[in-house]
Parts: structure tokens; C-alpha cells; sequence
């Protein structure tokens, strides 16, 4: 169960983030940076996600972790490779 204060939290993140988005959106329309935009949309959505997910005390994934499944496969391989 959430809590109040846990509610108070997640309704911070996506308010800061909203004004974020706010403030910045019209910059990168105005300027053209379409690339940009859908960039700084995505990384700002995944921060506000992942906040809120930590404030509602949901297990989020390290990323380090998925970094290490991902190059564990070729840190073998060298090894190998050296040996």
C-alpha cells in the first residue's frame, strides 16, 4: 500500500516534469531539432518513470546490471582469447 507521502512524491516527479517539458518543448519546436525533441522527450519520460517507480518503493532494475549480462558474452571471449 502507498502511502501519502509516497503519493505526494510521485505527484512532485511528473508535476517537474511537466514543467521541464514545459519550458523546454517550445525551444526545440521553435529551433527545428526535431531529433532533439524526441531525445529529450524519451530521457525525460524513462527519469520520470523511474522516480516515480522509486518513490512508490517498486524494484526498479539496476542498469549496471543489464550492462553486465549484456558484455559478460565478450569479456568471456577475450579471456579466451588471451588465455
Amino acid at each position: 500500500k502507498v502511502g501519502k507521502k509516497g503519493m505526494w512524491g510521485a505527484a512532485f516527479v511528473l508535476v517537474t516534469a511537466a514543467i521541464i517539458a514545459w519550458f523546454e518543448v517550445p525551444k526545440l519546436v521553435r529551433r527545428r531539432y526535431h531529433r532533439e525533441l524526441v531525445v529529450f522527450s524519451l530521457l525525460l519520460l524513462l527519469g520520470a518513470i523511474t522516480g516515480t517507480l522509486k518513490i512508490l518503493d517498486v524494484p526498479v532494475p539496476n542498469p549496471g546490471d543489464w550492462v553486465k549480462v549484456i558484455l559478460s558474452p565478450f569479456g568471456e571471449f577475450l579471456q579466451k582469447l588471451f588465455e
